[in-house]
């Protein structure tokens, strides 16, 4: 198999979960024998930078990066408001790139294109014939739904109704990508089971679920009592969210609780949150060792209020066996999910945090659901299993 994936950024290095979950498609790809070549194009912004040497040596991959300004501009933002076009999406269209992939394409014979994320996918149509290799979007999220979440999380009047007016257009820019008549697409390879049945039901595009893997970990939670964590990146805005509502509506009754209380951030970005620190509270900012970090900080707090798709920090957590608190947002995507450890309140959220505080064995028996949870649904070799079958399937259907 001979395949071309294009990224909207790099996914090294790994600066947050969209990098993470690349990254992982990318290794899991280069460990399939039956992959020959992989040529590796992303879109290199001043956000993320590219870095040849971030990338796996392997004899299969050959990268290729490419330039684009994908600055945020008031002038931008308003023309695309008038013109009702997603200002989300149109930053990363460029016809120079388009061309250049363009001419790839006609000079290679791939069986697959993949294209990750709706960044990324914004090509699909443009490239559809120069090619005759299957075209895959893999789909990380619903990426309006995490705007129109944080416009009804919002209590700004002018903000919720420009967050409004950002998800409406994305919706119908997303909605265009996945429809079989316009994206140009063979098949929307979803990272998240609830998002697959919401395509599914808008698409006669072929779809199919799969996971996003994780390396099992060699460390594991050590469990630490009166510790409490979040990991994120902080240029994602519903991780700002989460921690604001986290330290406003439950941390104050929980550090009355437990006067001896720390709750760790740690994130690209999270120093800049000045308004964050307060006794009880470490800001670390940027971590290199995401699990190393969950292992040593007690219970990770999944605190999301808005967003869609699967979070890998969440993931990432339950592979080194740490105790979870779970909003319902946090487990989104989770296949066959306990639904009684979800939390739509506040009210449970806490009383469930403070119960797992004050009981070792239930914070045992917790970090235990995870670790099995994990290797059931998300352990690396599983997901190139079913990878590798997608592939044959789609390669066969000819």
């Amino acid at each position: 198999m001979k395949i071309l994936v294009l990224s909207h950024k790099p996914p090294y290095p790994i600066l947050d979960g969209g990098c993470l979950a690349m990254s992982r498609l990318l290794e899991d790809l280069l460990s399939l024998k039956q992959v020959s070549e992989l040529h590796y194009h992303t879109l290199a912004t001043a956000k993320h930078p590219y870095d040849a040497t971030a990338f796996p040596v392997n004899d299969k991959l050959h990268l290729k990066a490419h330039p684009i300004d994908t600055k945020v501009t008031l002038l931008g933002a308003c023309i695309s408001l008038l013109k009702q076009e997603s200002y989300n999406l149109i930053r990363f269209k460029n016809t120079g790139i388009r061309q250049e992939l363009q001419h790839v394409l006609q000079h290679n014979d791939f069986d697959f294109v993949i294209f990750e994320s709706l960044f990324a996918a914004v090509y699909a149509r443009s490239l559809r014939s120069f090619s005759k290799a299957k075209f895959i979007y893999r789909a990380h999220n619903i990426e309006h739904q995490i705007w129109k979440d944080l416009a009804v999380n919002t209590k700004l009047i002018f903000k919720k109704w420009y967050l409004q007016q950002l998800a409406y257009s994305l919706k119908w820019a997303e909605r265009s990508i996945w429809s079989e008549d316009q994206g140009g697409l063979d098949l929307i390879l979803s990272i998240s089971d609830t998002d697959l049945n919401i395509i599914e039901g808008q698409t006669l595009t072929a779809c199919r679920y799969l996971p996003a893997s994780i390396l099992k970990p060699n460390i594991k939670s050590n469990l630490a009592p009166q510790k409490i964590c979040f990991l994120g990146a902080f240029n994602w805005q519903p991780n700002v969210e989460a921690v604001d509502w986290f330290l406003k509506t439950i941390f104050p009754s929980l550090r009355q609780q437990h006067p001896q209380l720390e709750f760790h951030i740690a994130g690209k970005g999270a120093q800049q949150h000045k308004h964050w620190l307060r006794t009880g509270v470490v800001v670390h900012g940027f971590v290199p060792d995401a699990k190393a970090f969950i292992a040593t900080h007690g219970v990770f707090a999944g605190c999301l209020q808005s967003g869609s798709g699967v979070k890998m920090k969440i993931i990432e957590a339950m592979s080194v066996g740490a105790p979870i608190v779970f909003s319902a947002k946090s487990a989104d995507g989770l296949p066959a999910f306990e639904p009684a450890l979800l939390h739509f309140s506040a009210a449970t959220f806490l009383a469930e945090m403070a119960r797992l505080l004050e009981n070792q064995d239930e914070l045992a028996h917790r970090a235990q659901f995870g670790s099995t949870y994990f290797e059931q649904h998300f352990e690396a070799k599983q997901v190139q299993k079913q990878l590798l079958q997608i592939l044959e399937e789609l390669q066969n259907n000819r």
